[in-house]
């Protein structure tokens, strides 16, 4: 595609084309350009990006009191849009220096902005963190499973559960951050083994032995 082969028509499409239409419709051009040898995408864009521009900067030069006005502005928006589209196929940075300058300030602040967010996130969770995780005695983790095994089912009065979550990863979770196991972390693979859903078998190894089911929640008053 070259001034007087077909740019006043490659343009007047974008006005009623969609953002989604705009990969399709660029590639298709780029790949009849490449196919007839006139060059590579590198120059493609570069042609494009000018011809975008100058209409864009063509349709500013008219008259704001005109009865074209309207239409003008947008012709201005929708090929701005395409050139903001043209800018995420730009590996070789052919825009201009301003254009590429203000687009790296941009992300900038957005990363920056995302770092701020990041750091608060980083605060909530730290405000949560342990020095120190709960010992449970060397041999006795079957124990503690099987004690909160019995809280995830334990009733209230009114019949209905004292906990509640439709899955399991709270309750294993729970268990490898904050407790550790004879002195030892407990992996997070070590804790999941032993909840399983109803009807299914546990993982050989990861159920509570009867000699390690030593206690029994129970209501208060049936103790």
């Amino acid at each position: 595609m070259k001034t007087g082969y077909g740019d006043n028509h490659f343009l007047l499409k974008i006005y009623g084309l969609d953002k989604a239409e705009f990969e399709a419709y660029y590639t298709h051009h780029l790949n009849h350009f490449i196919s007839t040898g006139k060059g590579t995408e590198k120059d493609f864009l570069a042609h494009v990006w000018q011809i975008v521009q100058k209409r864009i900067e063509y349709f500013e030069r008219k008259d704001p009191f005109s009865s074209g006005h309207p239409r003008h502005l947008s012709n201005i928006g929708k090929l701005t849009e395409f050139q903001q589209y043209l800018g995420t196929r730009d590996k070789w940075n052919i825009r201009p220096n301003d254009v590429l300058l203000k687009e790296k300030d941009g992300k900038i602040a957005e990363l920056e902005a995302h770092i701020l967010d990041l750091e608060e996130q980083l605060k909530a969770h730290t405000k949560y963190g342990i020095s120190q995780k709960v010992y449970v005695e060397d041999g006795y983790l079957p124990t503690l499973i099987d004690l909160i095994q019995q809280l995830r089912v334990v009733e209230l009065p009114s019949g209905r559960n004292l906990l509640k979550s439709d899955h399991h990863s709270p309750y294993y979770k729970l268990i490898a951050k904050y407790f550790n196991h004879g002195g030892k972390e407990i992996p997070l693979d070590t804790a999941r083994n032993y909840f399983v859903g109803k009807g299914e078998a546990p993982i050989k190894g990861s159920q509570v032995p009867e000699d390690r089911k030593l206690f029994r929640i129970v209501p208060a008053d049936q103790a």
